[in-house]
């Protein structure tokens, strides 16, 4: 690292920036850019559970951006069916759940409310190799305590989440961190990796591109999208020699999930540690697989994203 007598200012080397959006659709949003030396630099979203927006490494796009782009969360209560979807921003982590997971189900929506909600008590810290965002969620019946860090000098992003059944019942607590990758990262000639002993198929479209889970399609005019499950993975790497970086996903929760959308206009890779199935809570339910929290029981949970130069 730099000589810290050599520096005349903190905010030559990293820096947090808060800000209210003033137009557009996401106009009286805040937003918190944090920007530091040699790693990544992400926009985190405070009005959406202060997961992670855009995000660079050395200037190098990593997130896939979706087409409705930033704008506020809805009411917990419209959250049902596909809504979620019509409010999705993408970004580089969107978290999933905390009622439901996937599919439609029990009345529960797409991907459940989390990403909806506003974080709380937001504070910012710098240490002398990173930046730290900090913030309460709330998304009943459970409170989350995130954390979220980038180093300097090297391209470390970390969340790490401590969820609190604060209700007086047992509750179904399903994750899901949907890390969504786009171009250049995700383009001809980048390859993945991991260390799964078996790719499984979600469904007869993912069954059909099973041989090629591991490039990047030819972007399809209405192609389908695809779900595997890497089987006792505990991460999954993207190498981009266009792109020049490779991008390492791992995490704390014991399953991973790969999303992969061919259409022109989407072109998206998700990489989804996540701690159940995408098939919806009444699924891992029936099937004895539901992760479950007790009255004031906690849980803690990390991802890491990793980058690095490539070359």
């Amino acid at each position: 690292m730099t000589d810290a007598a050599a520096i005349a200012n903190p905010d030559q080397l990293a820096s947090a920036v808060s800000s209210t959006v003033s137009e557009g659709p996401a106009a009286g949003c805040r937003a918190l850019d944090l920007r530091v030396w040699g790693g990544v630099d992400v926009r985190l979203l405070p009005d959406r559970g202060l997961d992670a927006g855009a995000a660079w490494f050395r200037g190098v796009p990593l997130a896939w951006l979706s087409p409705a782009g930033e704008r506020p969360p809805l009411p917990a209560d419209e959250l049902v069916g596909e809504r979620w979807r019509e409010a999705w921003a993408g970004g580089l982590i969107t978290t999933c759940g905390l009622s439901n997971v996937g599919a439609p189900s029990d009345g529960h929506g797409l991907h459940g409310t989390y990403s909806h909600r506003r974080a709380e008590g937001l504070t910012v810290s710098r240490a002398p190799d990173h930046l730290a965002a900090e913030a309460t969620v709330e998304d009943p019946p459970f409170r989350v305590e995130r954390r979220v860090t980038t180093a300097l000098g090297t391209g470390l992003l970390r969340l790490e989440d401590t969820t609190t059944n604060t209700s007086e019942w047992t509750a179904a607590a399903p994750l899901l961190y949907h890390v969504n990758v786009g171009t250049p990262m995700w383009a001809e000639g980048a390859w993945l990796e991991t260390d799964g002993e078996e790719v499984v198929p979600r469904d007869d479209d993912a069954a059909a591109g099973l041989d090629a889970w591991d490039a990047p399609p030819p972007p399809l005019e209405d192609g389908p999208e695809r779900v595997f499950e890497h089987v006792g993975a505990t991460w999954l790497r993207l190498t981009s020699p266009g792109a020049g970086v490779e991008l390492t996903v791992r995490s704390s929760l014991p399953r991973l999930w790969q999303w992969v959308h061919p259409a022109a206009g989407m072109y998206a890779l998700g990489i989804e540690p996540a701690n159940c199935s995408v098939l919806g809570r009444a699924t891992d339910i029936e099937a004895g697989r539901m992760p479950l929290l007790d009255p004031g029981e906690t849980r803690t949970s990390w991802l890491t994203i990793e980058a690095r130069w490539s070359g």
